[in-house]
């Protein structure tokens, strides 16, 4: 991957983020609490917790909207492992909601799969990832 050293910030806060969007699916715990758990854990961390708080709050207020999209994938949510999901759910928050670029929510969300979770895992995110971008330039064409 590309020298990811200017980022470190965003790509902290992005690691953060999906370990958040993990606490939530894993205990159901209120955003609030979660952020400040986070904020006072990683105080002496630079982090962005303007991008994190706005992410995990856009990703709660529109989890019905994201579940709907990974099963028009066909990613059958209960069978998943929750870091997975927790990725496809930052990844498909960043896509409809947010501002990254497409190409960078797939390289991003393919190193958190390296980093968190098993190892074939990036492939199949990234292969579902790809197939949700061509689905919706079919539907813009």
């Amino acid at each position: 991957m590309k020298n990811l050293a200017n980022h470190k910030v965003a790509i902290r806060s992005r690691e953060y983020l999906v370990q958040a969007i993990y606490q939530l699916f894993f205990n159901e715990q209120d955003i609030e609490d979660i952020i400040d758990q986070f904020k006072d854990e990683h105080k002496t961390k630079k982090v962005d917790f303007q991008l994190f708080s706005s992410a995990l709050k856009s990703i709660q207020s529109n989890r019905d909207h994201l579940k709907d999209l990974l099963d028009d994938l066909g990613v059958n949510d209960p069978d998943m492992d929750l870091i997975d999901k927790a990725i496809f759910y930052f990844a498909l928050n960043e896509m409809v909601y947010g501002s990254l670029d497409k190409p960078i929510v797939i390289d991003e969300s393919i190193r958190l799969a390296r980093k968190f979770s098993s190892p074939d895992s990036y492939k199949f995110i990234n292969a579902n990832l790809d197939k949700f971008i061509k689905s919706k330039s079919k539907e813009l064409s």
